[in-house]
């Protein structure tokens, strides 16, 4: 058994066990469902910047009034995130707890954990905050729930209450006690609030008494607690430069295990970094300077480049190189979909997944084009990232449009890719003298 196969044997199982924890898979599958939100309110921005509030085009016709659709549109996605999210972290785990059959009650109802888990949410959260007046004065304000805190900003938040909330609905649904059964005859949706209802009320009590005695010993907020202790040791780690490097490298990593890297750390990941794209659009919006650099958007334009591992430059290598029959078949097929970062055709047909030659440079290439990016970014030579393009977009237009039009970042992608087939090159040829030692034959 070689190295590549003892480590697959080890870390298969390890790795398949996180990426089937409840809790993570919860997490993971909301941040997912958010994504049809993001790219709507990253579409107004890109329209209001770009064409609404455009200089050059104001020459021609006037459109500034059509800026108020990008607020618009972003108080009704952006700025609701943590509800969603909070809201399908407990329909997700209450699912998880009925498919594996840990709940077998006919009247439970994963809906009502969702409702259960924005409840807690809202009771977390302070009415009663400073805000910044028009004018400049500071003033308290009361029976009011912040954007900062309904935003990305209060995801921390969201995932916590969600899944104690519904850690504890479920373990008091199975107290038969408490449980009030209504005759025969009486429709399921009321039976089955009040089947939830002695639970539901004891899992409320719980949290308010928490934030009660919270306030009453502290005067801290429940949310300014995460932040403090979760949310801004989290953020900064993703957000630095070791720390995003790690984690691109460990997914890929992952990549060539034959594992779905992106969505294993997601739980980890996408929430500072759907932060750090809010703060950016805002900042965008309203004509400031970008406080961020890595960004979700960021790492997809730079960092994966025909999709997980850099594929789409290994194809093209392939494709000018390589005298290896079969690959070059696979590359063919798999040119198609690796422009729109679609990798499975070529990780698994190639295949890259558990090559012990392509495993390396697809491991650590994604991280080199996020040095360079990053750097580029960091001194001026391309735009940060204001807007998020949906991640089957191709290359290179991935990156002029996350970049709010910029042309350097379009240019330097291009780059990237040349880059990335001169560092892949030696490994597809490696990977024909390795063909040609066990004697296979060559074309041309």
């Amino acid at each position: 058994m070689n190295v590549v196969d003892r480590l697959s044997e080890k870390l298969l199982p390890i790795v398949a066990k996180i990426n089937n924890q409840r809790h993570l898979l919860a997490i993971r599958d909301s941040f997912i469902i958010t994504m049809p939100l993001v790219m709507a309110a990253s579409f107004m921005v890109l329209l209001n910047a770009l064409i609404f509030s455009n200089a050059t085009i104001q020459r021609i016709i006037d459109l500034s009034s059509l800026a108020e659709l990008a607020v618009i549109v972003n108080n009704g996605t952006m700025s609701i995130l943590s509800i969603v999210v909070c809201y399908n972290i407990g329909v997700n785990l209450a699912n998880y707890y009925i498919k594996n059959s840990i709940i077998t009650d006919p009247a439970f109802n994963s809906v009502h954990a969702g409702i259960l888990s924005i409840a807690t949410m809202f009771i977390l959260m302070p009415v009663n905050s400073i805000v910044t007046l028009a004018n400049g004065e500071t003033a308290e304000i009361g029976g009011v729930y912040l954007q900062s805190l309904t935003s990305s900003s209060g995801l921390a938040t969201a995932m916590l209450c969600s899944l104690l909330a519904t850690e504890l609905f479920v373990r008091l649904t199975k107290f038969k006690k408490l449980k009030i059964k209504m005759p025969d005859g009486v429709p399921p949706a009321v039976a089955t609030s009040f089947n939830s209802l002695v639970p539901e009320v004891l899992v409320i009590l719980i949290f308010a008494l928490f934030v009660f005695v919270l306030n009453k010993t502290t005067g801290l907020n429940v949310p300014d607690l995460i932040n403090l202790i979760i949310q801004t040791p989290l953020k900064g780690f993703v957000l630095s430069v070791p720390g995003i490097l790690f984690l691109q490298f460990f997914s890929d990593f992952l990549w060539v295990f034959g594992m779905h890297g992106s969505s294993i750390l997601a739980p980890i990941r996408q929430a500072p970094l759907l932060q750090s794209i809010e703060e950016n659009m805002a900042a965008f919006a309203a004509g400031h300077d970008i406080p961020n650099i890595i960004t979700d958007p960021f790492t997809n334009a730079f960092g994966l480049i025909g999709g997980g591992g850099c594929i789409l430059p290994l194809v093209i290598a392939i494709l000018w190189v390589s005298k290896r029959a079969e690959q070059r078949q696979v590359a063919k097929l798999g040119l198609t979909t690796c422009l729109f970062n679609i990798t499975e055709p070529v990780m698994f047909g190639l295949p890259v997944v558990m090559n012990p030659i392509y495993m390396i440079p697809c491991a650590l290439i994604p991280s080199i084009n996020i040095i360079i990016a990053y750097f580029a970014t960091s001194i001026g030579l391309i735009s940060k990232t204001v807007a998020a393009a949906p991640w089957i977009t191709p290359p290179v237009v991935q990156s002029y449009i996350s970049t709010g039009g910029d042309w350097r970042a379009a240019l330097l992608t291009v780059g990237l890719i040349i880059l990335d087939v001169f560092l892949f090159m030696p490994f597809v040829l490696a990977s024909n003298k390795a063909a040609a030692m066990r004697g296979e034959q060559l074309v041309g």
